[in-house]
C-alpha cells in the first residue's frame, strides 16, 4: 500500500494519474451552460452601442446641432462644437435592450432598460452611474448571467429590481436607437426603449458659402459667418473693402429693421465662431441684422424669409429666381410678388411700397411697413443729398444716397464700374450661388423694343410681363422704382398703366444698365427695353441668376 501511494503521489506531480473513465490530464469537463458566439456577439454590439449613446448624450449636452445627414453607415449628426456621431436606427424596434439612460434632476444615468420601473444600472458599490462617467461594458459569465464592468474593475453580475442577477438570453435586444428626426428648430433621437435625446438645431446658412443675404424657409435657429464680407470676392481697391472683418472687443450683433415684427430674434454674436446667430419665427417677410461696434453698423446682411425659390431656364439658358429678391411670393397681380430695391453697386434693401410717393413722403409708406429696432435711434429710412465712400454707405444700409458726380449722379463719391459684375462681387446683394444677371439674360424677352407674341406679353390688368419658355412661366411685376434725386417711388400701377426697372451687373463708366419694362405703347421707345443706361443712384429691382 505504501508503495502504491508513493506511485500514485509521484504520478499527480508529473501531470495525474488515469481515471478509469480514461479521460487524459487536459480534459476539463466543459461549463454546464457554454455561452454561445451568438451572445457573445450581442453583448459586443450593445457595448459599442452604448459608447455610442454617451457621446450623443455628453454632445446634446452641451452643443446645437449643425447638420443631420443620412448616408448608408447610418445618421451622421454634427455638433456645432464639432462633435460628430454616427446613429445606427432600427424603425421597427420596439423592444427596450437591456442597458439604457434616464435622466434625473437633469443628470442623465444609466439604467436597466427592459425593466417595466427602469431601475438604475448600479456599481460594484451600489451606486447610480452617471452617463458622463465610465461607459458600462457589458459581458456574460461562465454561469449564462449578464456582467459589467468599468475601467480596470472586476466583472460584477447586473441585477434587477429585486436584486437577482439577470440571465442572459439570444432574445435580448442591443438595438438602442428608433429614429432621428428634425422638427421645429429641434432634432429628436428617439431610443428604442421609448426615451428620447434632443437639442436644437442651428443651420448654417453660409455652409455653401458666404454672401450678403441668406434665404430662410422655415422658423427655427439659424447662424453665418460674419467674418466675411459678402462672398469675399475681390481686392480691397477694386471691393471698396477688405474682404475680411476681423473680430474685435466691443463687437455685437442685432436686428436693425423688419417688416413683421418677431420674425428675427435672439440676435447674438458668437465670437469665438465668428457668427452671428439668431431665431426666425413663424411667417415670411425681411430683415436686416448687423455686426455693431460702439454703436456704428461694420456690416449687414439681408435676411430673406420666404417659400425656397424656384428656378426657371430662359431660352439662352441663363438660370433664373422664380421671384424678385426680397419678394415673399410669385402670384400674379400681388404685392407679395414685390420685391427690394436697390442702388447700383450697393448691397443694401430698400423697401418697397404700393403708392407713388414725393420727394417729401418718400419713405412715408416704408416707416409704415416695417419696424426699426428701438434700440438703436440714430436709425431711420431717410434720403441724403451726398456721394459718400463705401464705409459711409455701408455704416448707414437705410440713407438712400444721391449727389452729383462727374457727368452723372451717383450714391459714390468715387464711381466703380466694378461693385457688381457677371463673376459674383462682394457687393453683391443676391443669396449663395446666385447673382445679379448681365444685360444679355433677358435677351429673350424682347425683339427691338416689343414683345414677342407667345413668349412676353404685358399684363394689363395685373401691370407685369409673364414670359413663357418650355412650359414655364415666370412673372415680372411692374412695382415702380425709387427716383435717384429723393428715393420717391414712381411708376407704380395707374390708368396709365405702370413701369419697372430690373438691374443688370452691366456698367459703363458712370451708368449702369437694366430692364425696363412698361404697358404696351405706340411710342418710339416701345414697351420693353434692355438696353437703356442710366444714374446709379436710381432704386431698382433685382432679379437673381444662378452663378
Amino acid at each position: 500500500m505504501k508503495k502504491l501511494f508513493v506511485i500514485c503521489a509521484w504520478a499527480l506531480l508529473l501531470g495525474g494519474c488515469e481515471s478509469d473513465s480514461g479521460n487524459g490530464p487536459d480534459d476539463v469537463p466543459p461549463p454546464a451552460n457554454p455561452v454561445s458566439p451568438e451572445l457573445k456577439q450581442k453583448a459586443k454590439d450593445l457595448n459599442a452601442g452604448l459608447v455610442t449613446l454617451r457621446e450623443l448624450a455628453g454632445a446634446m449636452s452641451r452643443s446645437a446641432v449643425g447638420a443631420v445627414t443620412e448616408g448608408e453607415a447610418g445618421t451622421l449628426i454634427a455638433f456645432r462644437d464639432g462633435t460628430e456621431v454616427m446613429v445606427v436606427c432600427d424603425a421597427e424596434a420596439v423592444e427596450a435592450p437591456l442597458i439604457g439612460i434616464a435622466a434625473a434632476e437633469d443628470i442623465y444615468y444609466w439604467t436597466l432598460a427592459a425593466e417595466k420601473d427602469t431601475p438604475w444600472l448600479k456599481d460594484a458599490s451600489g451606486e447610480q452611474m452617471p452617463v458622463s462617467g465610465a461607459v458600462p461594458v457589458t459581458d456574460v459569465d461562465d454561469e449564462g448571467y449578464w456582467t459589467v464592468t468599468t475601467g480596470e474593475a472586476a466583472p460584477w453580475r447586473i441585477v434587477d429590481a429585486a436584486g437577482e442577477p439577470i440571465k442572459a438570453s439570444e432574445e435580448v435586444s442591443v438595438v438602442l436607437f428608433r429614429s432621428v428626426t428634425t422638427a421645429e428648430g429641434r432634432v429628436k433621437v428617439t431610443l428604442a426603449d421609448g426615451g428620447e435625446l434632443s437639442a436644437a438645431k442651428v443651420d448654417d446658412l453660409s455652409a455653401s458659402g458666404t454672401a450678403n443675404c441668406y434665404v430662410v424657409s422655415a422658423p427655427g435657429t439659424y447662424a453665418f459667418n460674419a467674418k466675411v464680407r459678402g462672398n469675399g470676392a475681390g481686392e480691397a481697391a477694386s471691393a471698396g473693402f477688405d474682404p475680411a472683418i476681423e473680430m474685435a472687443d466691443g463687437m455685437t450683433a442685432d436686428w436693425m429693421w423688419t417688416d413683421r415684427e418677431g420674425l428675427v430674434s435672439d440676435v447674438a454674436l458668437d465670437k469665438e465662431s465668428g457668427e452671428i446667430v439668431f431665431t426666425v419665427g413663424e411667417g415670411k417677410g425681411n430683415a436686416l441684422v448687423a455686426l455693431v461696434q460702439a454703436g456704428a453698423i461694420v456690416w449687414s446682411w439681408h435676411i430673406w424669409v420666404t417659400d425656397v425659390p424656384q428656378t426657371m431656364a430662359y431660352e439662352n439658358g441663363v438660370v433664373f429666381m422664380d421671384r424678385n429678391l426680397g419678394a415673399v411670393g410669385t402670384a400674379v397681380g400681388s404685392t407679395d410678388a414685390y420685391g427690394m430695391y436697390y442702388q447700383w453697386g450697393r448691397k443694401d434693401p430698400f423697401y418697397w411700397g404700393t403708392k407713388t410717393s414725393t420727394s417729401t413722403t418718400a419713405f412715408d409708406e416704408l416707416k409704415e411697413l416695417t419696424v426699426v429696432n428701438p434700440a438703436y435711434e440714430s436709425l431711420m429710412w431717410g434720403f441724403s443729398k451726398a456721394a459718400v465712400t463705401h464705409e459711409t454707405a455701408a455704416a448707414n444700409p437705410m440713407t438712400f444716397y444721391n449727389n452729383t458726380v462727374g457727368t452723372g449722379y451717383n450714391w459714390l463719391a468715387k464711381p466703380n464700374a466694378k461693385l457688381w459684375g457677371e463673376t459674383k462681387q462682394l457687393n453683391d446683394p443676391c443669396p449663395p450661388g446666385y447673382r445679379v444677371p448681365g444685360i444679355d439674360a433677358w435677351e429673350n424677352l424682347s425683339s427691338g423694343r416689343d414683345y414677342i407674341d407667345g413668349v412676353s406679353a404685358w399684363d394689363v390688368e395685373n401691370y407685369g410681363v409673364t414670359y413663357t419658355h418650355n412650359g414655364q412661366t415666370a412673372w415680372y411685376p411692374g412695382q415702380g422704382y425709387r427716383m435717384y434725386s429723393s428715393g420717391a417711388i414712381v411708376g407704380q400701377r395707374a390708368a396709365s398703366g405702370g413701369s419697372g426697372g430690373y438691374w443688370s451687373s452691366d456698367a459703363t463708366s458712370v451708368k449702369s444698365y437694366y430692364l425696363y419694362i412698361k404697358k404696351q405703347l405706340s411710342s418710339s421707345s416701345g414697351s420693353i427695353n434692355p438696353e437703356l443706361d442710366v444714374h446709379r443712384s436710381y432704386g431698382y429691382t433685382v432679379r437673381c441668376c444662378k452663378e
